[in-house]
């Protein structure tokens, strides 16, 4: 211990000398000499608890510091390097998900939060066409498209999550679309009709105005809204999910069920970063909103209620 305490003290002050000559005698020393470094410090010291206490200079330095430090291990642990960081931006993201849920916003509120988030929230988008217009001669605009890792365009029309699903139908005891529901659905099918009409001249837009060379075949539609949390029978949940499949080129997603694929993707993400040994594709793929087989492109066989496993 006195030859520990010994050592740490001789480098201390050997510090504060050099550091007064520096800035006593700055033509003689042209910069101050930085601390010497015990190996095990930094071990002992981070920990998230630190964050709150980390000046301006602590950050600029740790933010220089990490590209080299990245650079310089091996590919596992860049992997899981950027693993770690994605779960804790998507576990923020789910956690403030679920609190904007339980709580009252317009539609164009949600319209532009989802917007901001799709790409964080639902893997295999890799970009947001907000209110794109699709038809010539008069104007129809879906909230936004999405265009696919494989550059096909998905429309995603949004409703509030509080938006009625079901009524029932009293004299038969079955549940069929709320009339606001079934308003969204046809508007998404005119949409549909209008970008597989307009496929050429849709495609040349966008490779002229946005350098984007999309696919616009048998588009997707995805249409958000409602809280399946809300069901109080068993009844509503299998009603539900027949009436979704019955429906031709469109999709009807809960916001739970998002939430849901947002946190399972997350239990993917830990998974991967607590592997001792990681390769590249050590991540199992994640089925986004659009995996269908692209032959058979535009049949509804993506189960609304399928959850990413």
């Amino acid at each position: 211990m006195n030859r520990e305490y010994w050592e740490r003290a001789r480098d201390i002050k050997t510090e504060i000398v050099r550091r007064f000559l520096w800035e006593t005698f700055p033509t003689h020393f042209a910069e101050a000499v930085t601390s010497t470094y015990v190996p095990g410090t930094l071990a002992n010291i981070l920990a998230p608890s630190i964050l709150p206490r980390l000046s301006a200079d602590d950050k600029e330095a740790l933010t220089a510091f990490i590209p080299d430090y990245v650079a310089s291990e091996a590919i596992g642990t860049v992997e899981k390097l950027k693993a770690s960081a994605q779960i804790e931006t998507l576990k923020a993201l789910a956690k403030d998900f679920e609190r904007q849920l339980s709580r009252s916003h317009p539609e164009s509120w949600w319209q532009s939060y989802v917007k901001g988030n799709i790409l964080l929230i639902q893997q295999g988008y890799i970009k947001a066409l907000d209110r794109l217009n699709v038809a010539i001669g008069e104007t129809k605009f879906p909230d936004f498209c999405l265009v696919t890792h494989d550059n096909y365009i998905d429309i995603l029309e949004i409703k509030k999550p509080d938006t009625p699903l079901l009524k029932l139908d009293q004299s038969r005891g079955n549940y069929y679309w709320d009339s606001e529901m079934a308003k969204a659905i046809s508007q998404t099918e005119n949409y549909i009709d209008q970008i597989t009409s307009k496929a050429d001249a849709l495609r040349s837009y966008l490779l002229d105005e946005k350098n984007i060379n999309v696919k616009a075949i048998r588009p997707r539609g995805i249409i958000l809204a409602g809280n399946a949390r809300t069901f109080t029978e068993q009844k509503q949940h299998d009603d539900f999910r027949l009436l979704s499949q019955g429906i031709k080129n469109v999709m009807v997603l809960t916001y739970d069920e998002l939430l849901t694929r947002l946190t399972n993707y997350i239990g993917v993400l830990e998974d991967f970063a607590r592997r001792s040994s990681v390769r590249r594709s050590g991540v199992k793929s994640v089925r986004p909103l659009h995996a269908v087989d692209r032959k058979a492109r535009g049949k509804h066989v993506l189960p609304a209620t399928e959850s990413i496993k």
